[in-house]
């Protein structure tokens, strides 16, 4: 991912986002029927196909669901691969009406509803939006007044990690990352969306305002303090393993999969939510403006935020799903699953989420991270 904007957060699907690369390919998924039920106005129609804008391996396109969605709706998916949010937008804007929803991060919600790439949402439409957690479904990044443009889907944190039988007292508080005690054994995440906020909120800083003349600093000695700095589960399960890594920063469901994965070592890691905080993520649903299947669009958003796809993805833990958005659905999983989940909804308040920056700043955090890394 070259692009500076691209953001790179590992945050969903244990990073299954970065290993996509930049498959921005259409894939087919499920056969053609002969027809399909409209479902606003219970006429039989030709057969319709939704095309959908994801990162590959993220929930949406398991092999399970064409197969669910077909039988429910009687319409065949295609996915159009993303490598960035960013591109997302650049893709469903040039697609003209070729993509029928999109599936942007709170971040980037903004910036799709300026630019008029996405259709506001009739919520009477939304099966599913009064099981939102209302903390998430007023956000104003996803609206515009009082028009919404997008219903939260899933959710999670990048925060602290650490081993609890190498940590001693446990670990509360960001600033054990700047421990000289845990110098070469610390893990940090490649990404400076997460790395300058983490370390604005150890300096006390507003994470979404850090003063980069601090931060800078800072990050060097946090980045000196690591042993490595890795961009998939592989290399971060490696280094658990090993016990070359008991401390470090990491995202939410992606710690949760590694606990629950039986990994050696991996039994021992606790993730928490510091006393300074995290940063926090939602990724939403949102409906391409130009769409020409706008009924089946609103289908496959009641689909995707409802209880027989979210309560599947949740307990089948190989497909590495995050915590989900329903609030009802998450009320429903059992102890096990919400800790693999990380669904940790009493925290959502101490969450710095990621929320829109102008282009210069994002710039100017990837600039010092940079720098940072190659020892400048």
């Amino acid at each position: 991912m070259t692009n500076p904007l691209t953001q790179t957060t590992m945050s969903r699907a244990s990073m299954l986002r970065l290993m996509a690369g930049s498959a921005a390919t259409l894939a087919g998924a499920g056969a053609l029927s002969s027809c399909s039920l409209d479902s606003s106005s219970g006429t039989s129609a030709q057969t319709k196909t939704l095309t959908v804008a994801i990162w590959k391996g993220y929930g949406a396109d398991l092999p399970w669901v064409a197969e669910d969605f077909k039988a429910k709706t009687g319409a065949t998916l295609k996915f159009q691969y993303i490598d960035s949010s960013a591109n997302q937008l650049q893709l469903v804007a040039k697609a003209d009406g070729a993509i029928d929803v999109a599936l942007p991060n709170i971040q980037y919600v903004g910036a799709g509803i300026e630019q008029g790439i996405f259709h506001e949402l009739d919520t009477s439409r939304l099966t599913n939006y009064s099981d939102i957690y209302p903390e998430f479904a007023q956000r104003a990044e996803i609206r515009q007044g009082d028009a919404l443009y997008a219903i939260p889907w899933t959710w999670g944190s990048t925060g602290l990690f650490y081993n609890s039988k190498e940590v001693v007292p446990a670990a509360d508080s960001l600033a054990v990352l700047w421990d000289p005690a845990y110098k070469g054994r610390t893990a940090l995440i490649d990404d400076a969306n997460v790395l300058v906020p983490i370390t604005a909120m150890h300096l006390g800083q507003d994470p979404q305002k850090p003063d980069m003349a601090t931060v800078t600093p800072a990050l060097k000695a946090l980045k000196d303090n690591a042993k490595l700095t890795y961009s998939s589960t592989d290399d971060l399960a490696k280094a658990v393993s090993s016990g070359s890594a008991v401390v470090g920063i990491g995202n939410s469901d992606g710690i949760g999969g590694l606990i629950a994965s039986g990994e050696p070592g991996a039994a021992d890691l606790v993730y928490v939510v510091a006393k300074e905080g995290a940063v926090g993520w939602i990724d939403n649903w949102a409906v391409a403006a130009k769409t020409k299947n706008l009924d089946l669009a609103y289908e496959w958003l009641n689909y995707m935020t409802g209880s027989d796809f979210l309560e599947k993805w949740a307990e089948t833990p190989e497909d590495a799903s995050p915590a989900p958005a329903n609030e009802a659905v998450a009320g429903s999983l059992d102890a096990d699953t919400l800790k693999r989940l990380q669904a940790q909804p009493d925290k959502i308040s101490e969450l710095a989420l990621q929320l829109p920056q102008p282009d210069a700043v994002l710039q100017s955090w990837t600039d010092a991270w940079t720098q940072v890394k190659a020892g400048s």
